[in-house]
Parts: structure tokens; sequence; C-alpha cells
């Protein structure tokens, strides 16, 4: 019996020694393991940190940003305005011109007809107005007489200027922006 009693020692002395060495296995993996958890960690914080970082600096260059685009915008809106009001005295300065324009054809008219059809003919012959009103007549070809016709030139003109204008205040700003 002793062989079996040497033989139960030996086989109880290896199971010792073989829970003995998975303990210890398992306690060197449990450390491996936490070790790789807590360094996980660390490198968790530090990449949270860096995030942190640049949601700070983002937030500070589009504060940046959107006061530059205000600061654009302010500087639009008032060439805007400064635009429109230039537009607006170009417009009054041709109204006023062209209303200066009808009151002297109007006063060039007046004096025309205070002076009468004829005069500075011989006596007996039809005076020099006479024959002009009828070439006038025949110019205008219609039923209309010469007043509406200047009138109409008049008007056409006026919308000329007024195109003009527009033109000119568009040209300056294109060639402002083009300097840029």
């Amino acid at each position: 019996m002793p062989d079996i009693r040497n033989l139960a020692i030996w086989i109880l002395l290896a199971l010792a020694v073989a829970g003995w060495g998975g303990a210890c296995a398992e306690r060197t993996r449990a450390g491996v393991v936490t070790k790789q958890r807590n360094d996980a960690r660390e490198e968790a914080k530090g990449l949270r940190g860096a995030i942190d970082a640049q949601k700070a600096e983002a937030a500070a260059t589009l504060r940046t940003l959107n006061a530059s685009v205000l600061a654009q915008q302010k500087r639009i809106d008032a060439a805007h305005a400064a635009q429109e009001k230039n537009d607006a005295q170009n417009l009054a300065t041709v109204g006023a011109l062209r209303d200066q324009l009808r009151r002297e054809r109007m006063q060039r008219g007046a004096e025309a007809a205070g002076r009468g059809d004829g005069g500075g003919g011989a006596p007996g012959q039809a005076g020099a107005g006479a024959h002009a009103g009828a070439a006038g007549a025949a110019q205008a070809g219609g039923p209309l007489p010469d007043e509406t016709a200047a009138e109409a030139e008049e008007r056409d003109a006026y919308d000329a200027d007024e195109l003009n204008e527009a033109y000119r205040s568009c040209r300056v700003r294109v060639m402002q922006l083009a300097d840029r």
C-alpha cells in the first residue's frame, strides 16, 4: 500500500502545484488586464482633453469668423444705403433738369407764339413764319401738334438719362468690386 499512498501524495502534490500555477496565471492575467484597462482610461482622458481643446479652438474661430462676417455685412449694408441715396439724388437731379428743360421749351414756344406767324417779308407776301409752320406740320407727319412730338422726344431723352444713370451707378459698383 505504500505505493498507493505515495501515488496519492504525488497526485495531490501535482494537483496542488497545478492549482497554484493556475491561480498564479490568473492573477498575472488579471494584472495585465487591469494594467491595460488603466492605460486605456488614461489614454481616453488624454483624448478627451485634446477633443475639449479642439472644441474650444473651434468655438473661438467660429466667434472670430462670425464677427468678421457681421462686420462685412454691415459694410455692405452701409455701401448699399449710400448707393441708394446717391441713386435717389441722381434721379432727383435728372428730374429737376427735365423740369427745367420743359419750362425753357415752353418759354421759347410762348416767345415764338408772341412774335406771330408773319414778319420780315415784303408787303403782299406771306410771312416766313407761315411757311415754317406749314413745313413743321408736314414734318410732324400726322395730326399731333409739334408740342406733343417735343414731349415725346423729351420723354425719350428722360428715359435715356435714367438708363444712363442706372448704368453709371452699376458700373461704379462693379469697378469697385473688381478692384478688391
